[in-house]
């Protein structure tokens, strides 16, 4: 008798045990990645592709009913905002060969985003990342015609190009003093998937050796950049008022035109670019004049800290929300390149004054808008000298 009862109950465990194996086999099945591929041989993928239009436009033309699209929309809304979805984001949905709907995912920003159809009034949703790995990599070269055409040819993407840009755009002009012959450098890190797509990239260390600009060296360090003496890269001004950022992706819509620099006696500086070249504001400041102003035309004056003041004239017109008493950020837009007032060609005209007398902008001493101190100056600069050592 108590033969039979431990038997008994080793059925019941037996069976118990089975029963939570399948439930953890059925969850499993349903949701790990691996699964998914196995099941999804046995299917049809009707559609894949990116985002064109709203997700619901899209499971209509795949023919889903009403019933169907609200579950997966309401499943999605749970997981995703499905309002930032991108034309560069994509979907793959998943049939059976009875084309009753399997499951969908929806690819964006490194993540997918799965849906499964339940027996229950609600579909089941979940995330997965997409697995990044870390690696660097380091270009250097000397320009031969512009710093974009250069660094383009070695196979540097856009948007790294504008990031090199950017850090140095408080100590070189990269649209007027860079010269053939001009040495950069560049030490980046990225981000990339299995498949190859970029996930991210930041700049590590960069260097420019100009004729006209000297040497120059950048690195990061938290979430700046310091310069060769543990000093911030950032200073009161930019170093030109047409960003190069801003120019090139003005000019991704147009044909590029070289930028002209003319100084003149009166120690103003003219640049000759191309109508509707967007102009930015030099530093932070306040608008004290965006009006018509005679010869000057088009004309905006902005008074910063320390009794500078920055002139901008001959201005195609005025950037949106730009009038007087208006806080302007550095890089700011407040205007295009025009050629309004006594003008013979598109160009800007652009003057510094301080404390009322005229000054020579190009021969600003830029002062560093702060720096390393202690252990974290002396842990920066062994670092810099491990990814620079040829510079030091």
């Amino acid at each position: 008798m108590d033969f039979l009862t431990s038997r008994g109950r080793l059925l019941v465990s037996l069976v118990l045990l089975a029963a939570v194996g399948l439930v953890f086999l059925f969850l499993h099945l349903r949701f790990s990645p691996e699964a998914v591929r196995a099941r999804a041989e046995k299917m049809v993928v009707i559609s894949s592709g990116t985002i064109s239009g709203s997700l619901d436009d899209i499971l209509k033309q795949r023919g889903l009913a009403d019933a169907e699209r609200w579950r997966i929309s309401k499943a999605y809304s749970k997981i995703i905002n499905l309002r930032r979805l991108r034309p560069e984001d994509g979907y793959t949905i998943v049939f059976s060969t009875a084309l009753c709907f399997r499951h969908m995912v929806l690819e964006k920003d490194f993540r997918q985003y799965f849906v499964f159809p339940s027996t229950g009034p609600a579909y089941l949703a979940y995330t997965r990342e997409v697995p990044v790995s870390s690696a660097s990599a380091r270009v250097s070269g000397r320009i031969s015609s512009s710093l974009w055409e250069s660094m383009s040819a070695r196979g540097v993407p856009p948007d790294l190009i504008l990031d090199y840009a950017d850090v140095f755009s408080w100590s070189v002009d990269f649209l007027t003093e860079v010269r053939e012959g001009d040495k950069y450098d560049l030490i980046y890190e990225y981000r990339a998937a299995p498949d190859g797509r970029i996930a991210s990239k930041k700049i590590l260390a960069a260097v420019y050796e100009g004729a006209e600009t000297g040497r120059k060296i950048a690195a990061a360090w938290g979430k700046g950049y310091y310069d060769e003496t543990g000093g911030s890269v950032r200073s009161l001004f930019l170093r030109a008022p047409l960003h190069y950022r801003r120019i090139s992706s003005y000019f991704t819509y147009h044909r590029f035109h070289p930028v002209l620099k003319y100084v003149r006696p009166h120690l103003g500086i003219d640049y000759a670019a191309p109508a509707g070249t967007p102009v930015s504001a030099v530093a932070d400041g306040t608008v004290v004049c965006a009006s018509w102003k005679g010869g000057f035309g088009n004309y905006v004056e902005i008074k910063h800290t320390a009794g500078y003041v920055t002139a901008y004239g001959h201005l195609r017109g005025f950037a949106k929300g730009v009038r007087p008493g208006r806080r302007i950020g550095q890089g700011e837009v407040i205007g295009y390149v025009g050629a309004t007032g006594i003008a013979t060609g598109p160009h800007l005209d652009f003057r510094v004054r301080q404390n009322g007398g005229f000054i020579n902008f190009l021969k600003m001493k830029y002062r560093s808008s702060g720096g390393l101190g202690g252990k974290d100056r002396a842990a920066y600069l062994g670092g810099l000298k491990t990814l620079l050592p040829e510079y030091f």
